[in-house]
């Protein structure tokens, strides 16, 4: 069963999208509930019957989320700050396992594993690249890579496909709003 819960703070703002198992404990351990006048549910079948879980909860009790905390550049994350996409041709992937991480400056030549020099490339670009500078190879980054915000990281979903993602938990079309 796939089904997604909006995990909202005590402040409604958004903090993540959670499964429907956290959402319930959640729930039934009294850490959440269903927001104010909030009415779409996921239906989930128990051996009582049927539990109508909200498709978004908010929390009881305010949680502090760090806003200035160090960042390690793994490869999900690189996948984030990227957005799924080759940053030597453009195309964008669904599909982690046709992606790669691409050091911009190849650790043979001295480059690092930091923010600054690692990129997300498809399999393609990344062979065609090698262990070559960006001069020697003739290719080009759409994006320059840098380090980001802990907000960037966490909203990259939202920010991204903001009328899909929200159209999902709401019973409105966000062009009604």
């Amino acid at each position: 069963m796939q089904k997604e819960v909006l995990l909202l703070n005590a402040s409604e703002e958004v903090l993540r999208v959670i499964n429907w198992k956290r959402a319930v404990k959640l729930i039934e351990s009294g850490k959440a509930k269903k927001p104010h006048g909030y009415n779409k549910c996921h239906k989930i079948r128990t051996f009582a019957g049927e539990y109508k879980l909200p498709a978004a909860i908010v929390l009881i009790r305010y949680v502090q989320v760090p806003w200035n905390v160090d960042i390690k550049p793994t490869r999900r994350n690189i996948f984030k700050r990227d957005k799924w996409s080759c940053q030597y041709c453009g195309n964008q992937y669904k599909d982690t396992k046709k992606l790669t991480l691409d050091h911009v400056h190849p650790k043979c030549k001295g480059g690092g594993h930091q923010w600054t020099n690692l990129v997300t490339a498809c399999r393609k670009c990344n062979l065609s690249k090698g262990n070559k500078l960006l001069k020697e190879c003739d290719m080009k980054l759409i994006n320059k890579p840098k380090r980001p915000t802990f907000l960037g990281l966490q909203m990259v979903v939202i920010n991204d496909n903001g009328k899909q993602l929200w159209s999902r938990w709401l019973d409105i079309h966000m062009e009604d709003l």
